[in-house]
């Protein structure tokens, strides 16, 4: 009499169940990116389950165009190898995108003055009024976006102009794409901002609000210039957030004035007797070299629409 074993050993069902498996099995080690990993780990012995996770969810997030169409099972993580000590675990860790959208709540918890306009952060690259004004301007801003590569680019880009004519809206545009990408983003209206971080002093959290300035992978400073700098604000503030990213981590700024009336903005502190040219200068070279410059013109947008819905 034949044991179960033997039996199920020789159903044609069975047989070709474990021809299946053991295609697919193949299939998993002919893959690209289980290829790698061993390459990367060849004394390493990985669960084959953990190997058929790490192929599926790192495959997903090649083609992935952001958190709302993730396919894996554990929304916005994949399988990602963890080597401590020797050891080597296969855990799930956060992808680009997770780490920005964490990264964005924890912000928004943080620093108040970053809520700009609803429709300025609504706004998107293809909602954008492409007129010959300021097409250069966003055209760079596109470059920007597309070209950006944590760890490598370091230039941002200094966006100035009139009043209305659309500056904050270009940079609203970038936010909204460097999100898309899975790239941690921060845009502050300077002037709100500077006044939290004087708030902050008496109710605690301010270097917590400085750090996330200096730390972001692009920060967008919107309408600097607009603020009533301060030595303080100056020196204390400004200084030492782009000092801290300066070669390291762009920055983007809107402003109503020219690089040489920032400069002059900066010395003339309201609390200082005379300008202060050499602590102006201090902070501008903070700013100057690492930006391209890209001008908006055109029509006040703000006031046509104040006279279209009057």
């Amino acid at each position: 009499m034949k044991s179960m074993g033997e039996v199920i050993g020789t159903n044609p069902l069975w047989q070709k169940l474990q021809e299946r498996a053991k295609q697919a099995e193949t299939e998993l080690y002919r893959h690209e990116l289980i290829q790698h990993l061993l390459e990367q780990y060849p004394d390493a012995k990985f669960d084959l389950s953990d190997l058929y996770e790490f192929r599926d969810t790192n495959k997903h997030c090649k083609s992935c165009t952001g958190l709302e169409g993730c396919q894996n099972f554990f929304p916005g993580h994949r399988k990602t190898v963890i080597e401590d000590g020797g050891h080597l675990t296969m855990p799930y860790a956060p992808c680009d995108y997770q780490k920005s959208h964490d990264y964005q709540r924890k912000i928004k918890t943080l620093i108040k003055s970053q809520f700009v306009p609803q429709h300025i952060m609504n706004t998107t690259f293809q909602t954008l009024e492409k007129d010959a004004h300021r097409i250069d301007a966003i055209k760079a801003a596109m470059a920007f976006c597309l070209s950006f590569e944590r760890g490598k680019t370091t230039r941002g880009l200094y966006i100035y102009g009139q009043f209305g004519v659309g500056k904050s809206a270009i940079a609203g545009a970038m936010a909204q794409e460097l999100a898309k990408r899975g790239v941690d983003v921060l845009m502050v209206y300077v002037p709100d901002y500077l006044m939290e971080i004087k708030g902050s002093i008496e109710t605690g959290g301010m270097e917590q609000k400085l750090e996330a300035l200096k730390k972001v992978s692009v920060l967008i400073l919107d309408d600097i210039g607009a603020e009533a700098i301060t030595a303080w604000t100056r020196d204390e503030v400004l200084g030492p957030i782009l000092q801290s990213r300066m070669e390291k981590l762009p920055t983007v700024y809107t402003s109503n004035l020219t690089l040489e009336e920032l400069g002059r903005h900066f010395a003339n502190a309201k609390n200082e007797r005379e300008p202060n040219y050499r602590s102006a200068a201090r902070v501008m070279e903070r700013i100057e070299p690492f930006v391209e410059y890209c001008e908006v013109k055109g029509r006040n947008r703000r006031r046509d629409q104040k006279q279209a819905s009057s």
